[in-house]
């Protein structure tokens, strides 16, 4: 599967990250399968068609947070997510680890380090999943 085809869903509430992270995304050649500011708003995109991966923001205004969204989008879709925070203590870290986190990376966002995470996390999640 070439960055075409690979669709990418960006959950950020701060309208210029996700412009920026949009920016990123069709730079390096992925699909953009759309921008969620809630949590909420996130789970209806997926309803029916799904991301290949989701880029998720931690601390989202409302509830739930991004932590509990990326459980919900999970438990419900099987989606592989990486976070993008401005938040890395140890603490949020550590809450942030579920069964489909595969990545955290911190703001401010580098590009190459965004399709390298990326990459990472499909290819692990394919991995993750045909060994059932």
């Amino acid at each position: 599967m070439d960055n075409s085809e690979k669709k990418i869903l960006i959950v950020e509430d701060d309208n210029l990250l996700a412009a920026t992270f949009e920016m990123f995304i069709k730079q390096l050649g992925y699909s953009h399968f759309g921008t969620a500011k809630s949590s909420f708003i996130a789970t209806e995109l997926c309803r029916d068609a799904k991301p290949d991966i989701v880029l998720m923001d931690i601390h989202l205004d409302g509830n739930p947070d991004g932590i509990e969204a990326t459980r919900i989008l999970g438990n419900l879709y099987n989606l592989p997510v990486v976070y993008i925070t401005g938040d890395d203590t140890i603490e949020t870290v550590r809450l942030a680890v579920l069964k489909n986190t595969y990545g955290f990376l911190a703001k401010p966002l580098h590009k190459s380090l965004l399709e390298r995470t990326i990459e990472f996390a499909l290819a692990k999640h394919k991995i993750d999943y045909a060994q059932g």
